[in-house]
Order: structure tokens, then sequence, then C-alpha cells
């Protein structure tokens, strides 16, 4: 066999192996797509990550939420879209939508230092919108953040004070 010979039956045996490869990844990819489990093709979810991240965030009872608004040591942070922070919500709250975050870190992270603990809230037990604010606080480094889950139906029907408006 010549060195000629030898080096294109490699070459074709590697071609094979590739082609080989490339459709079992193909086969695989489809496989998953269609699996309604979703289970992750290299072993690594990013969004089970966040959602086991998320559910290591403490939550707080309604009682606990107005204690420390009684005495002033809460800064409420409504999670919902702007129009239904207009329409209503907790006295003194603010409205940071998950994704700005960042544009409030700076602020918050003086009133963390000032010893006030941030309590996010939305609307509806299955709202992850609170979740992911209190998630994307503690990524910046404001670790005092806890959840009140349908924080704006249990605060409105326990009848505690409520603004309307941007403020």
């Amino acid at each position: 066999m010549t060195k000629n010979n030898l080096s294109q039956k490699l070459y074709s045996s590697f071609r094979e192996v590739i082609i080989i490869l490339a459709i079992a990844l193909f086969i695989a990819i489809v496989s998953n797509s269609i699996i309604s489990d979703n289970t992750p093709l290299f072993g690594f979810s990013s969004a089970a990550l966040i959602k086991e991240q998320q559910a290591k965030i403490p939550s707080i009872t309604l009682s606990e939420a107005y204690d420390l608004y009684l005495k002033k040591k809460v800064i409420f942070i409504d999670a919902r879209d702007p129009y239904s922070f207009e329409e209503g919500h907790i006295v003194d709250a603010i409205n940071i939508y998950p994704d700005d975050v960042s544009l409030h870190t700076q602020n918050l992270k003086v009133k963390a230092n000032q010893g006030f603990i941030f309590v996010t809230y939305c609307d509806g037990p299955q709202c992850p919108l609170s979740k992911e604010t209190a998630h994307a606080l503690i990524l910046r480094g404001i670790a005092t953040v806890k959840v009140l889950v349908n924080g704006w139906s249990l605060w409105l029907n326990a009848g505690y004070p409520v603004s309307k408006g941007k403020k």
C-alpha cells in the first residue's frame, strides 16, 4: 500500500466518522425538541438553574411584611408592569420590572446598607415576576430580599394601605 492510498483511506474513514457524528447529533437535537420534558442535551439547562436559584429565595408572610411596613424597615418592590402599578400598589412601593433591576441597583444598595429589607411582589400565586426581580437583585449583590407570593392580592384584600398613580 502506497503512502497516497493510505492517506486516502484515512481521509475517507475520517469523513465517514464526521458524517456519522453529524447524523447522531442531528437525531439527538430533533429527539430532544420533540420530548415534552425538554431534557437538556448536554446535561445543563440555564432555565432549570435559574428556577432552582429562585426557589432558594426566602418568602415572607403577609403579617411579617406588614410588621416590617409598620416599623418602616421595608422597601416594597412591585414587579408588575407599569400600568398595573399605576392602577394600584402598596404605599411607597417602587415599580421595578425584572429587566430593569440594573437601573436601580446603586440606589437600592444604599438602602440595603441602611438596613432596609426588600420585599418583591406581583399578583397571583403563580406570578414569576417577584421571584425574577428578587433573583436579579441578589445577583447584583443585594442579599436582603424576600418574596411576598401573591403579594398584591393579599395586601389589597387585607385592607392595608394602597396607593394609585406613579408613586
